[in-house]
């Protein structure tokens, strides 16, 4: 396979050692500057032009410019004949996603959204417990994620960059948008969404600061999802509360624990020593490469991404 990495920020690049690790190496850049690489001392072709790089005929194409830009780069290579990876959250509105589906379509090409949390096995874990039904009937969920935004990229000024500035999709609701797609994706659809910005820190950035979302499930499930761009140091977890128990996941502890009403005292999951933040990413390409080379159903399809920016869209508009 031929690959086309769009945009070659943090995220770029780590997609590029990934795939060099999977044994990929004809690989095509598409980026507006051409600074060496940060992490990589490969050379690979690189354009400033996206007709340029189409001209090449990659075979995939993996969307990780900003995210006001996703949707229009990923039409113009699926039309081009592309398979398409676009990093989350797949867009920062709605618009033109009919279009990419359909092109897509007609095209017979294959889209998987980057939520790469699905494959924490932590996160796995966690759902094998509620499809059991080891804690009963889930009620409520509560989850916290809060970051320092300073500290993501300190090679750069952090209120230049995407996840700052709203026009290019930046801010928690978006950025941080993991948290959503794990809900749905353990819960289903979302009935009821309220949105609660706050802007009270000392960042400079023209996106909220925080945001925190109440939403309703179909089911009847409630939560709270607390999102943040100020805390320092970082926060995140989850807790699923049930009829029988309740779970209880950290991401910095690399745990999630089962209570249970028989055993207070709690089932303790942790992760392998070995396991590292960037096997999820590994992952999740190797998944898409397969769905690729044997045709099968994308894991994480435009119409479930579609589903996580809805809500973050509707608690935005909503406050």
């Amino acid at each position: 396979m031929k690959f086309l990495i769009c945009g070659v920020g943090s995220i770029g690049e780590r997609h590029i050692r990934n795939l060099i690790s999977l044994g990929f190496d004809d690989i095509i850049l598409f980026r507006k500057r051409n600074n060496p690489l940060r992490t990589i001392s490969n050379i690979f072709p690189t354009y400033s032009s996206l007709r340029e790089c189409l001209d090449k005929k990659p075979d995939v194409a993996i969307i990780c410019n900003p995210t006001h830009l996703h949707i229009e780069t990923a039409i113009q290579c699926a039309k081009a004949n592309c398979h398409i990876f676009i990093e989350k959250p797949i867009s920062h509105n709605l618009e033109k996603c009919d279009e990419l589906i359909l092109t897509l379509k007609q095209k017979n090409k294959i889209a998987m959204v980057g939520y790469m949390m699905r494959y924490h096995p932590c996160i796995l874990k966690m759902k094998k417990w509620i499809e059991k039904g080891d804690i009963g009937k889930i009620i409520s969920l509560r989850s916290v994620w809060g970051e320092y935004l300073p500290d993501w990229h300190p090679w750069e000024d952090y209120r230049k960059t995407y996840a700052a500035v709203r026009n290019m999709g930046g801010g928690p609701a978006l950025t941080l948008s993991h948290e959503l797609d794990l809900a749905i994706w353990l819960f289903g659809k979302v009935n009821k969404v309220v949105g609660m910005t706050n802007y009270n820190s000392n960042l400079e950035i023209d996106t909220e600061h925080a945001i925190d979302i109440l939403i309703s499930f179909e089911s009847g499930i409630t939560g709270n999802i607390h999102l943040d761009y100020f805390q320092k140091p970082p926060k995140r977890s989850i807790e699923i509360v049930g009829s029988k128990g309740r779970i209880e996941f950290d991401y910095y502890l690399n745990r999630v624990i089962l209570y249970t009403h028989d055993d207070i005292n709690g089932k303790v999951f942790s992760v392998d020593k070995e396991f590292e933040h960037n096997d999820m990413f590994v992952s999740e390409i190797e998944q898409f490469i397969y769905t690729i080379k044997y045709g099968k159903l994308s894991p994480i399809s435009i119409k479930d991404s579609l589903m996580s920016v809805d809500v973050a869209l509707r608690a935005l508009r909503s406050d």
